[in-house]
């Protein structure tokens, strides 16, 4: 029963509608994933493509607005010239006026010390004469003074015999009313009457008494008699004196009066020499110049002067005023600048952009071609490998390499037509010399840059579904090979400096280039031109910009710094107040104000330029002045002055609490 030429219903064959329809399931999930990525990538490039449209526009805006400015100011700024070269002419004949004058008035001026040199002369010779009359008054007064000092003396010798004889015409009153008394008393005790039996002794007595009192009544009349006269001579005396005293003033009077008119007598000769010297320049020039009429042009030439000088003045404020115009022009244009540069930047940053995507496209261009190989490889594979593959296939490779072909084509025709445009607008013309044609232009570009984006988006589209077909492409080939290949990834930083610096060399090169070109052109030519090449001001601008990024990250720096010290001086201010128990505060020429943690309300003033000490804390500390005298100006001791002050505020502050 054995067949060996047949097949055995036991033998397993595989299956390849099975295999089929795995191999149709991985795939249709593998298109799904690839397409979700696709369209995840395509949104994302989608998104960013209309953020750099927008951000685009709104320079292309700005840029177009600050060339309006710009030629405003420009406008302004001519006219602002032409206003001020007018002023300056102007000026410029008003200063000549002005020296006229000037020269006028020195001459006028020389004559005038010409005659002040007489007058001073004639001065000095009455001021020699005032000198001795001046010499014989003073010696006049001198002997009056010493008379008046004579008289003084004999006053004084005057009232001290008078004193002396009053205390005695005093004394002597004195025992007279007492006499008289004692008499008055006998006589009313009727002594004598009664008393008829007296001795001879007591009546000698009596006699001889009467006698003394009548001596002395005729002595005190003498006294009397010659005080009265001392008195009238006094009285005298000192009508001399006051009648001396008002000869004196009266003297002085006239002495001012007479210096008042001898100045005034000066003034009026030197009047009269002006008036005469003025008179002999009048006769000289004729007899129809008058003094009057001269005068009175003399007074509208100052009037006429005042205005000048007043206008003048308002030249000068509006000059000021156009300065400052012009400073703010130039901090505008400065500004203008600036925004130009911004503007560059962002065009730089595109081309950065452009960069990019060039790479990635040469990169799709060497996976294309490395697909391409392998395709070439397995169709001229033999006849017996691809027996298995069915036509279907064969016709959708056929269609991505048609695909890849239309693909490659279309992203050469986009890269011509971006390096034409970045060529045009790097040789753009200036903005100044036809406004309305570069409007249209940009008009243009834009209008072209919309549509080859549009185009970029669409081939986008086309070149994920050839991505897709080709990552299909890839794996049937790795099946078919049994090739276990890694996937080549370039690892590439967006903004790295290395990449930075050579955009910065590439420029500057093609700066130079471009600068050297025209400098060469303008040298074979030969022109007489004063004008300097556009390729030079763009170098310059180019290295500005550089210098301004350099200044900007320096000063981004310095602020930094300044953050940090100040940062670290308040916690060294806070260290000290919480270790010290004072608060410092550092205020300018190189005075420290210390105000203590017990009394916030009170402080040191310590000035160490002056080397002093000040405070108000005297009405806080009893003995203050003395703990300064002994701990600061005998010790020499500040801390230990400090830390007793310290101690007694908290005493005090505890005493409060």
């Amino acid at each position: 029963m054995s067949n060996s030429g047949g097949s055995s219903p036991f033998l397993d064959r595989p299956n390849i509608e099975d295999l089929r329809k795995e191999d149709d399931v991985v795939r249709d999930e593998l298109i799904k994933s690839l397409e979700y990525e696709l369209n995840t990538v395509q949104n994302e490039f989608e998104i960013q493509n209309m953020r750099l449209q927008r951000q685009y526009n709104h320079l292309e805006k700005q840029y177009k607005s600050n060339l309006d400015t710009l030629e405003k100011t420009l406008n302004d700024m001519q006219e602002l010239h032409v206003r001020n070269e007018s002023l300056n002419r102007n000026l410029s004949e008003l200063k000549k006026e002005y020296s006229e004058v000037i020269e006028e008035k020195e001459i006028q001026f020389k004559t005038l010390n010409s005659d002040y040199d007489v007058v001073k002369e004639e001065c000095e010779f009455l001021r020699n004469q005032y000198q001795t009359m001046a010499s014989r008054v003073g010696d006049q007064e001198e002997y009056k003074k010493l008379e008046t000092e004579a008289s003084q003396n004999l006053i004084k010798m005057y009232e001290n015999e008078l004193s002396k004889q009053n205390k005695q015409i005093i004394s002597l009153k004195k025992l007279v009313t007492e006499k008289d008394g004692e008499l008055e008393d006998l006589k009313a005790n009727g002594v004598i009457k009664t008393h008829q039996n007296y001795n001879t002794e007591e009546l000698q007595e009596l006699t001889v008494v009467n006698k003394l009192l009548k001596d002395q009544q005729v002595y005190v009349k003498e006294l009397e008699e010659a005080n009265m006269q001392q008195a009238n001579e006094l009285k005298k005396i000192r009508l001399q004196n006051e009648s001396h005293h008002y000869w004196k003033n009266a003297f002085e009077n006239l002495q001012k009066e007479n210096s008042n008119f001898n100045a005034t007598v000066q003034d009026l000769e030197l009047e009269n020499i002006k008036l005469k010297s003025q008179l002999t320049a009048w006769e000289a020039y004729g007899d129809d110049d008058k003094p009057d009429n001269i005068l009175r042009e003399l007074r509208l030439s100052k009037e006429e002067y005042k205005n000048l000088a007043f206008e003048n003045e308002k030249l000068v404020i509006d000059m000021n005023n156009m300065k400052e115009l012009n400073d703010e022009m130039a901090q505008e244009r400065n500004q203008l600048l600036e925004i130009h540069s911004n503007f560059e930047v962002s065009v730089l940053n595109l081309k950065k952009l452009n960069h990019e995507i060039e790479q990635q496209k040469l990169l799709s261009f060497e996976e294309c071609k490395i697909l391409r190989k392998q395709l070439d490889d397995y169709l001229e594979a033999p006849e017996s490998k691809m027996v298995n593959i069915p036509t279907k296939e064969v016709n959708n490779l056929k269609n991505l390499e048609n695909m890849v072909d239309d693909y490659k084509s279309q992203t050469e025709d986009l890269t011509n037509e971006l390096k034409k445009l970045n060529d045009q607008l790097m040789s753009q013309e200036p903005a100044n010399k036809k406004r309305k044609t570069s409007d249209q232009v940009t008009i243009n570009y834009s209008k072209r840059l919309n549509e080859l984006q549009i185009e970029n988006i669409r081939i986008n589209k086309e070149l994920q579904n050839s991505n897709n077909v080709v990552h299909l492409l890839e794996e049937k080939l790795k099946k078919l090979i049994n090739l276990k290949e890694r996937k080549i990834r370039i690892l590439q930083l967006r903004d790295s400096p290395l990449l930075k610096d050579q955009f910065i060399k590439k420029k500057q090169l093609e700066l130079l280039k471009a600068e050297n070109e025209d400098l060469l052109s303008n040298i074979i030519n030969s022109s007489t031109n004063d004008s300097i090449p556009r390729s030079v001001f763009e170098t310059i601008s180019f290295e500005l910009q550089q210098k301004e990024e350099e200044i900007f990250k320096t000063n981004k720096k310095f602020i930094r710094l300044k953050e940090m010290f100040n940062k670290k001086s308040l916690e060294f201010i806070d260290v000290v107040n919480s270790l010290l128990g004072f608060k410092l505060e550092f205020q300018q020429d190189g005075r420290v104000k210390i105000f203590s943690c017990f009394k916030p309300d009170r402080y040191l003033m310590a000035d160490l330029t002056k080397n002093t000490l000040k405070s108000n804390l005297q009405t806080d500390v009893d003995n203050f002045e003395e703990l300064l005298h002994l701990w600061v100006e005998d010790r020499g001791q500040i801390p230990c002055f400090l830390a007793k002050i310290t101690l007694l505020l908290w005493e005090s502050s505890n005493k409060y609490q």
